[in-house]
């Protein structure tokens, strides 16, 4: 009881967000739909970070409302944890960024003063834009910070004008102005603000463990992959000295479940010769930053099966949860081998 009247107290201090009774949407689908769906981001600051990727971003809220009873149990928090949710989609694309807060419960940031080359979690969410530099001022003046300023380079067959800006949280987002080869800015949502992230990054300490999980345990693609160096001088978005980043190279892999739709990939990277922290510990909730991703897959306990018959940890197993805005779904986590959460999910 003495707990029970403790988190109603708290339930009187958590603040009133101008919420929807429901989704603006009820017939989302996650058909077609594959790699990540949609990024779940822990914030601090529910308003704020709202504000940010509703203004900058030039997203749309679709769903707002506190999350379902049964989601703190699923996160091995106390059944009774107050969490807001708010879920945001750019354009008309299946694709969503969900923020939460968690209210009452001692939080550290997941990758905390991060560096790209501290592993552990994720480090960063892909998005095109359609202009680094206003972008990445706007940013700025609501106090996130980048690793460098805007760097324009080339990767055959890309040319890029990139920033990645690191958010009051420690979630970062790397700001992709890809001048060449040319792509559908519509499609991606980036002709004003950003676009939807397509693509995440993990950085590793153990590349081939990272790698077997995607590859074998998975059965992802891969659809780039390589390891590359700076050109001189060697300045890159990064932020690595400019004279280790013409020298040690950067050994990267990104893995879609389709053969050909790479959109939702999720990125392997790590620098070579450069040792960093371990945020590994860091990456349940009720930490704050890029918390998890989630995939949508046909059979959620067939999937179950196959990861326990390899004698793979399953992180929560199946469970039956609400998650708007796809309505009641089997979901089960998984943590690659860096702690990066990824939330296999079964619409019902």
């Amino acid at each position: 009881m003495m707990m029970r009247a403790s988190v109603f107290a708290l339930l009187l201090l958590v603040p009133v967000h101008a919420a929807r009774a429901a989704c603006a949407v009820d017939d989302i689908t996650s058909a077609g739909i594959t790699g990540f769906q949609e990024a779940v981001i822990s914030v601090g600051d529910l308003d704020a970070a709202n504000e940010t990727w509703q203004q900058v971003g030039g997203f749309e809220v679709v769903c707002d409302g506190p999350a379902d009873a049964a989601l703190a149990s699923y996160w091995n928090l106390p059944e009774d944890t107050p969490i807001h949710e708010v879920v945001l989609r750019k354009g008309a694309a299946d694709r969503f960024v969900r923020l939460v807060q968690i209210y009452g419960l001692e939080q550290d940031q997941i990758r905390s003063s991060g560096m790209p080359w501290d592993h552990g979690g994720y480090f960063d969410l892909y998005v095109y834009v359609d202009d680094v530099d206003a972008v990445f001022n706007q940013l700025r003046a609501r106090g996130w910070q980048g690793y460098n300023d805007p760097v324009h380079y080339t990767l055959d067959p890309f040319d890029i004008d990139e920033a990645i800006m690191r958010g009051p949280n420690g979630e970062a987002l790397c700001l992709m102005q890809r001048n060449a080869p040319p792509y559908d800015q519509a499609e991606a949502g980036s002709q004003s603000g950003w676009g939807w992230p397509f693509n995440t990054a993990l950085i590793v300490a153990d590349y081939d463990a990272n790698a077997a999980f995607f590859a074998d345990l998975l059965g992802w693609t891969v659809h780039l992959s390589g390891r590359s160096t700076t050109p001189a001088p060697g300045f890159n978005p990064t932020g690595i000295p400019a004279n280790l980043a013409s020298t040690a190279a950067r050994k990267f892999a990104a893995y879609a479940p389709s053969e050909t739709d790479r959109n939702g990939s999720i990125q392997i990277l790590m620098a070579e010769g450069l040792t960093g922290r371990d945020f590994t510990p860091r990456t349940d909730p009720p930490n704050l930053g890029v918390l998890a991703t989630r995939v949508p897959v046909d059979d959620v306990d067939a999937l179950a099966a196959k990861v326990a018959a390899a004698g793979y940890p399953i992180a929560t197993p199946v469970t039956e949860l609400t998650v708007p805005p796809y309505g009641p779904v089997k979901m089960m986590t998984l943590k690659a081998p860096n702690g990066a959460r990824i939330d296999f999910f079964e619409q019902l």
